[in-house]
């Protein structure tokens, strides 16, 4: 059966150490992510060099095997509308996703996607 995927694309906030992301994402993003029942597999990436062209825009990515894609975003909830992931996203953005003191901030792009089954 085809997998699906929600890829989400995005960097942290400047000057922070790459060790004390990882230990968060070990020790809260892992956990909060992975409590899910839908989300069946949920992994965070650091991008640390490319082989060819230009590269990408982002540092970081994480892979999110959901069991329902249409499901993930219903009615306009991310996340299948899950209260503990919510509300550690805005978590994350406060903390790893803005400097309020130079007005800098990450987009987090969320891209939905399919497997080519065969």
């Amino acid at each position: 059966m085809a997998r699906e995927l929600v890829l989400l694309t995005y960097n942290v906030r400047p000057g922070v150490p790459a060790e004390e992301y990882a230990e968060f994402t070990r020790t809260v993003d892992y956990p909060v992510f992975r409590q899910n029942p839908r989300i069946q597999e949920y992994s965070n990436y650091v991008v640390t060099g490319r082989g060819r062209g230009q590269g990408e825009w982002f540092r970081h990515f994480d892979l999110m095997f959901v069991d329902d894609l249409d499901a993930f975003d219903a009615q306009g909830r991310l996340h299948f509308g899950d209260a503990v992931i919510l509300d550690h996203a805005q978590k994350w953005r406060d903390r790893w996703g803005s400097d309020p003191e130079t007005g800098w901030h990450s987009d987090v792009n969320i891209t939905y996607a399919r497997e080519i089954w065969g």
